[in-house]
């Protein structure tokens, strides 16, 4: 039903009543609703509303032989009464003006608001039958980014996991610029099958070792051994070919034993060294980790911090010196404090920390001129007794994962190896 909202003005001068004409602005809808159609719709009636307004000597001079839109002046009519008229044609005419901008301006916030409103990302493909070297079916879920990603993100979750126990994180990651993918591991989500099922517990230790598996051979495309990651990494590099990412931004994130498995496959990562075709691997830029789990279930982080390999500063460590490294962490996490101290004593000049309770700590040695780059080092705690997935899922609060996420990448995307 159609609303009246009338507009009235009231002013105080030389105690003089005057009668401007009456608005009625009728909206097809309540003004605090700005949706796309809304449009305010003005009329002037013959209603009128005593208020008061004040002018210094400002009375319009009048002439008998003026002619006005409500017709002739008469002559006879008293010069104050004349003077009211000419009062309010005049305010007549300027409330007019001043409700079609006022209008405008309604009609263009409700349309801009409509516009953001109704603004989609892009829709989510879902991709089947991935193959591992060892024969695993694999799914994942992809979010392309609007536009040129910031960053192309790979997000592993926790074991016992899914993509639906991070799909929250994706899709702020994804409205925050990335592209990004995550996949279903073997034996979880809709990688299941009756020989690899996680929830039955049919993963054994050999299965999850697979999962960051990479190499056998000196060209990648052709490597004997591809675990999960790997065939998603391969999977991505179509995706560059076709002008959609940019694998020289690389992030990767991992949530609890997945942090763990992803931190591996990173270092496996930067073992590709260039051919004489090109680049083959060191494209990961960012490593973070929420939750990681120094060791668990067979698997340990051990590896991968002490491993080195060469790039063009020569022998570089990429876990435990080089790469920027992020870590997210619930109030009383253990492992994940223990992970920060050993990342922490590796890189002396550039670490910072902030604790649950806003506590902020950094580094405050500089380094020497022959001491060797490291790269930044970030642990963030929140207070919270999450863990894992359920942490890098939570919705509100001063610091969520997802807000750290999307700061680090930003801070990171651009930094030069």
């Amino acid at each position: 039903m159609t609303k009246n909202y009338a507009i009235s003005l009231q002013k105080a001068c030389h105690k003089k009543t005057l009668q401007p004409p009456h608005i009625l602005i009728n909206y097809t809808s309540p003004p605090a609703i700005f949706s796309s159609g809304w449009l305010p719709m003005i009329h002037f009636t013959d209603k009128s509303t005593n208020f008061n307004c004040h002018f210094q000597n400002k009375t319009p001079k009048w002439q008998p032989e003026d002619r006005h839109s409500f017709g002739q002046v008469s002559h006879r009519q008293p010069i104050k009464t004349v003077g009211r008229i000419l009062f309010r044609q005049l305010i007549h005419k300027k409330l007019m003006a001043f409700c079609l901008i006022a209008s405008t301006c309604w009609v263009m916030t409700a349309q801009s608001a409509d516009e953001n409103s109704t603004k989609k990302m892009p829709a989510v493909e879902r991709v089947k039958n991935l193959i591992t070297s060892d024969g695993v079916p694999l799914q994942l879920v992809y979010y392309p980014s609007q536009g040129k990603p910031t960053a192309t993100v790979i997000l592993v979750h926790d074991i016992g996991g899914s993509e639906k126990t991070v799909r929250k994180l994706a899709s702020g990651l994804q409205k925050a610029g990335c592209a990004v993918v995550v996949p279903d591991l073997r034996g979880h989500g809709a990688s299941k099958n009756d020989n690899l099922d996680v929830s039955k517990k049919r993963l054994l230790v050999n299965q999850l070792r697979m999962i960051p598996a990479s190499g056998g051979g000196r060209i990648r495309t052709s490597a004997n051994l591809k675990g999960d990651l790997e065939t998603v990494r391969n999977w991505l590099v179509e995706k560059e070919a076709e002008g959609d990412i940019d694998l020289e931004q690389l992030c990767v994130i991992g949530s609890g034993l997945g942090g763990t498995l992803a931190a591996t496959w990173a270092v496996a990562d930067w073992h590709w060294l260039p051919n004489t075709q090109g680049p083959q691997g060191q494209q990961v830029r960012t490593i973070i980790l929420i939750s990681p789990v120094w060791a668990d279930q067979g698997i340990s982080i051990t590896n991968a911090l002490n491993a080195r390999t060469t790039s063009g500063r020569g022998e570089v460590k990429p876990l435990l010196e080089h790469l920027p490294v992020m870590i997210i962490a619930g109030s009383d996490d253990r492992q994940s404090s223990q992970l920060f101290q050993r990342l922490k004593g590796a890189r002396p000049t550039s670490w910072f920390q902030e604790s649950a309770n806003g506590t902020k700590q950094q580094s405050k040695r500089r380094p020497s001129p022959n001491q060797p780059k490291t790269g930044p080092l970030v642990f963030e705690e929140i207070r919270s007794s999450l863990r894992a997935d359920k942490l890098a899922s939570l919705p509100s609060g001063n610091r969520t994962p997802l807000q750290l996420c999307a700061w680090f990448i930003s801070e990171t995307s651009s930094v030069d190896d």
